[in-house]
């Protein structure tokens, strides 16, 4: 009970200051409402809004690690303050009368912030975050139309796999297993283990499942082997 009060008094205090930086940036006073995030990320966690974005992915998320454990939810809520710092950027880059540099580097900051705050919240809804904390789901399905025609850093397209599993919509975790297991010999991280695993889960899906989620039980094990062909070739 202690901790789920506290975690409802600390969305309460994160809303207000979205609330106070959506104003500023209505008013384009876009320092300003960077700077409250910023100071309520401090506040909450610790920490500012310049490092969660300058880190990698996977460090970041370390630093919510708490007695061996990540708290995920406090991951979401970070994840919450990097997207609406995107849509501060998005809006400074609409404004008019700022060179063509500035707009583009304002709408590069923005779509770095919705990749960042992505990968964030499917890591923590992976990990058993609450759902219904900050509406995540909802906030996921949002960032992904956002960003639409770009191409996901290949740990977020694993998050997002997984995730797609999670929902039962196999058809779609099977898309970013494709891409991942197509990123090259070369790339620094092979995601063969990470494919077959996710095809062995399914394999003890009944065939009603599987074609609910629009992967039927031949175009599974049809994949199985090619995976382990790929294996062979290597």
């Amino acid at each position: 009970m202690f901790r789920k009060d506290y975690l409802v008094r600390m969305v309460e205090e994160m809303t207000e200051a979205i609330g106070k930086a959506f104003t500023l940036r209505q008013q384009r006073k876009h320092t300003e409402a960077l700077s409250e995030l910023d100071e309520m990320m401090r506040r909450q966690f610790g920490m500012n809004l310049s490092l969660l974005n300058s880190l990698p992915a996977e460090d970041v998320i370390d630093m919510f690690r708490f007695r061996g454990v990540i708290e995920v939810d406090n991951l979401q809520q970070a994840a919450r303050l990097i997207e609406e710092e995107a849509y501060i950027y998005q809006e400074k880059a609409r404004v008019e009368g700022i060179d063509d540099q500035e707009k583009l580097d304002a709408q590069d900051a923005a779509l770095v912030r919705l990749m960042r705050a992505l990968h964030f919240y499917l890591y923590a809804l992976n990990h058993g975050a609450n759902r219904e904390l900050l509406q995540a789901p909802e906030r996921v399905e949002g960032v992904i139309e956002q960003i639409q025609g770009y191409e996901l850093p290949a740990r977020t397209e694993k998050q997002l796999a997984l995730y797609r599993e999670q929902q039962g919509r196999y058809d779609a975790a099977e898309n970013g297993w494709y891409r991942l297991l197509h990123l090259g010999v070369d790339y620094p991280v092979q995601y063969e283990e990470d494919a077959r695993a996710f095809y062995q889960r399914l394999t003890k899906l009944t065939d009603e499942q599987l074609e609910r989620g629009g992967l039927p039980r031949d175009e599974v094990e049809e994949a199985i082997s090619q995976i382990k062909a790929r294996e062979t070739q290597r």
